[in-house]
């Protein structure tokens, strides 16, 4: 036998055992500058990357001039190299039809979804008719050391019932209740302001502050989605108890600072189950409350978990939390990636859209409450100054609302001073760059992630 024939016969047998720990991954959606570690073959086993090399824009382009829409990655590296790795037909969802994530409590719910009567009416005005817009304005600093204090308040406060109710301590529903009807008051006074002071509490990256940041901007979501008080408060509360079976996970798994393996993966899968069984004992929480836990992780597309159901069979506050998990989520550093910019994350969310991962009305909600530059993220501006984003600008994404923070030449700016806030839509000066979070570890991944659709 030759070398060659050799060769050949070991890279096809290389091949074939790979095949079965492998998951396909959209070619535009890898991300330059990831090193992998395990070759990657076509599907007649010739080697197009080898291990140890690093993802660059020369091989992205060489599959698609060998019109390649998907490669083939080896499961050790997919989460590695895209965003987006699907795992549909894979380890991820290997329990979810076989019973493994089944209970009495789940196949009543799978009924109640199944019979079609998960619609959603205002029995009252809009919430949105309500809201207090600001304009350029600064935010009243006062004001902010409240809502920041508050916020600190209510983590500590929801991180003891979720612990509370693993040990069978039954927390009130009032209590979980009254921190979705604050949330409802602050956001009405300045919604702004609240988001923007949340982004900022949450960089504990505690589940707590999660679920509290996904509670506030589910619910407002929900409001420019012209929901009414009754509707926008039970987002609320439901984003405030959707991930506390990630309690109970914790404790078995740990919190890892690391990619999962299937048997974590599928663990960390039932934290809703985990999360109804802990809802059950709680009274005073609506009816509405344990579907729309239940379902939070679902995609319109069918890839989600537990019960993989797609578009029409999704509650609909479910699909906006959805949204403001995936956001929150992306702007959170994780096992296999730091956090991305805000920018970033918005851009790959509106191109997640095309392939219904996430719904896109409560996608275009979150562009209009957060514009293109997130409330609260920051940039640098054409005559070199750097700013923070304060507060949107009705439907102009690309211009908010800044205010100055350091000058052209480094010097930090007066912020006290109405000149220093800016309205970008009526400037000579727009933006020139997203900036990461100061003291946080973030990365922008935009320009490998987005193609301006929605």
């Amino acid at each position: 036998m030759t070398t060659e024939i050799k060769e050949k016969l070991d890279q096809a047998t290389e091949s074939q055992a790979d095949e079965q720990e492998t998951v396909s991954i959209r070619v535009e959606d890898l991300i330059v500058g990831r090193k992998i570690n395990n070759p990657i073959y076509d599907t007649n086993g010739v080697l197009l990357l080898a291990s140890g090399s690093v993802v660059n824009s020369r091989f992205k382009q060489l599959l698609r001039d060998r019109n390649m829409p998907q490669v083939d990655i080896h499961n050790q590296d997919a989460s590695m190299v895209s965003l987006n790795a699907d795992f549909s037909d894979n380890t991820m969802f290997e329990g979810a039809g076989n019973g493994i994530f089944s209970t009495e409590l789940t196949e009543k719910l799978d009924k109640l979804i199944e019979s079609g009567s998960m619609f959603v009416a205002n029995t009252g005005p809009a919430v949105r008719d309500s809201m207090v817009m600001h304009g350029c304005k600064a935010y009243d600093q006062k004001h902010r050391d409240a809502l920041f204090a508050q916020q600190q308040e209510f983590g500590e406060s929801l991180d003891g019932m979720m612990r509370g109710a693993l040990t069978g301590k039954t927390p009130k529903g009032s209590e979980i209740a009254g921190m979705a009807a604050s949330y409802l008051t602050q956001l009405t006074a300045d919604a702004d302001s609240v988001i923007s002071a949340a982004a900022e509490a949450g960089k504990d990256e505690s589940l707590s502050q999660h679920c509290l940041q996904m509670s506030l901007l589910g619910m407002a979501i929900g409001t420019e989605l012209n929901l009414d008080e009754n509707n926008v408060r039970n987002i609320g509360l439901c984003g405030l108890v959707h991930d506390w079976g990630m309690v109970k996970v914790q404790e078995k798994i740990g919190k890892c600072r690391r990619r999962l393996d299937p048997v974590e993966r599928m663990e960390m899968q039932k934290h809703p189950i985990f999360s109804l069984e802990m809802l059950e004992n709680i009274a005073g929480i609506p009816s509405v409350v344990p579907v729309v836990c239940y379902q939070v992780h679902e995609q319109p597309n069918g890839r989600g978990y537990p019960r993989m159901r797609t578009q029409n069979m999704i509650h609909m506050f479910a699909r906006i939390l959805n949204v403001a998990h995936c956001y929150v989520s992306l702007t959170t550093s994780r096992e296999d990636r730091p956090a991305l910019m805000p920018y970033a994350a918005m851009e790959f969310l509106l191109r997640q859209t095309n392939y219904k991962t996430i719904d896109s009305a409560p996608m275009r909600a979150l562009l209009n409450l957060l514009s293109l530059f997130p409330v609260g993220s920051f940039v640098t501006l054409t005559d070199r100054s750097a700013a923070r984003v304060i507060r949107r600008n009705q439907n102009f994404y690309t211009s908010p609302i800044v205010q100055i923070i350091q000058t052209a030449e480094g010097k930090k700016a007066d912020p006290i001073d109405p000149a220093n806030i800016l309205d970008l839509n009526a400037s000579e000066f727009v933006i020139d760059q997203a900036l990461p979070t100061s003291g946080k570890d973030e990365i922008d991944l935009s320009s490998e992630l987005f193609d301006g659709q929605i």
